[in-house]
């Protein structure tokens, strides 16, 4: 697209009260961008023009390729979307997104040390078989799916709910560089946007919007991860759930999901068996509300239980016990992913022992009570 076309598309969805739906119905009124944004001006005050110029210039002062819906690069799997965002800042190989064979990976970003095994293995599994892994650069199962995807030499795109120049969370810089280089990077929101409460949920249903299918590993009833199936369900997107420990809430969503028709996963083939990789249409649900997510986006993703990206634990040990599932973890991998010293770890098991939060259990593991 050339860059006047391009700014009039930037100046369009910056300019207040214009979403994606309404971008897409004045497009498809007036037929043009210009003419569209001529007719916006008789109502509304535009977006600056010169803000919109800028923000291509930082694009090329930062190595972002700025996408729209009407170039053929765009990911043809998004663009069926209701609500498509009419430009994407990419970075990284956009050759990835020629491949419309794609499967989210989502889950708790304080996800037990077993649940971001098996999102690393699975994800890494996957993608050896020609699958792209879409997740969202948070910490916890989004982290280990994108790592896991890297680590096996295959395709992996993040999506930020901040501008492509801030990286979020901090603590995932190096992921960021290194899926920057070898993998993609995808936002909907200009330069310089910091993480806000209200951009997680929206940056979820591009996530799911990507995808064929959407895997959720860990997820509470609350979470943010419940919100992306929910809506990949809607798109017509398959949804893949790895089950639970009934007591852990954790799992409480996965299996919530798994109740409601989600097909079960323990590995790699499971997803693999029953995907689709042929082209295909998706045919939008319209679902049921249940009492259990009806409103999950009433639920402010500020309150940590509830925020896909939420601060880190109040404390080492706070950490450490987010890695035990109910299930049991090895002791040994518990020290190597602390990265303290053996000691310590020993010792504040035991106290967690004492306190009564996690049990002995036979083969040198221990799990949480």
């Amino acid at each position: 697209m050339d860059r006047k076309k391009l700014t009039s598309y930037i100046q369009l969805i910056n300019t207040t009260g214009i979403g994606p739906i309404g971008f897409k119905k004045l497009l498809s009124r007036f037929g043009d961008v210009d003419k569209a944004l001529e007719a916006v001006s008789l109502k509304k005050k535009l977006f600056p023009r010169n803000k919109a110029e800028e923000e291509i210039m930082q694009a090329e002062i930062k190595g972002v390729e700025i996408i729209t819906s009407s170039d053929e690069i765009y990911p043809y799997n998004l663009k069926q979307i209701e609500d498509a965002p009419p430009i994407l800042y990419a970075k990284g190989r956009l050759e990835l997104l020629q491949n419309c064979n794609m499967l989210a990976v989502v889950g708790s970003r304080s996800a037990s040390l077993s649940a971001l095994k098996m999102a690393e293995t699975i994800a890494g599994d996957v993608s050896r078989r020609g699958i792209t892994i879409v997740s969202g650069m948070a910490r916890g199962i989004d982290a280990a799916a994108h790592s896991g995807a890297l680590k096996a030499g295959g395709q992996t795109i993040a999506v930020l709910g901040t501008g492509i120049d801030v990286v979020y969370p901090s603590e995932n810089e190096n992921l960021y560089k290194e899926l920057s280089e070898d993998g993609l990077i995808l936002t909907e929101y200009p330069f310089r946007t910091r993480p806000q409460a209200t951009n997680f949920p929206r940056r979820n249903r591009i996530v799911s919007g990507l995808s064929k299918g959407v895997l959720v590993i860990e997820a509470g009833l609350r979470s943010g991860s419940l919100i992306t199936a929910h809506q990949a369900l809607e798109q017509g997107r398959d949804v893949y759930a790895v089950p639970g420990a009934p007591y852990d809430g954790r799992s409480d969503g996965c299996n919530k999901l798994l109740k409601d028709g989600a097909t079960l996963v323990d590995g790699a083939d499971d997803i693999v068996e029953n995907f689709n990789f042929s082209e295909v249409t998706f045919t939008p649900r319209i679902l049921e509300k249940v009492s259990e997510t009806d409103d999950l986006f009433e639920y402010s993703l500020d309150k940590p239980e509830n925020n896909s990206d939420s601060p880190k634990q109040n404390n080492e040990y706070d950490k450490l016990l987010s890695l035990i599932s109910s299930s049991g973890e090895d002791i040994d991998e518990l020290i190597r992913t602390m990265d303290l010293p053996t000691e310590k770890v020993l010792t504040m098991i035991v106290e967690l022992e004492l306190d009564d939060k996690i049990t002995r259990l036979p083969g040198n593991r221990v799990g949480k009570i």
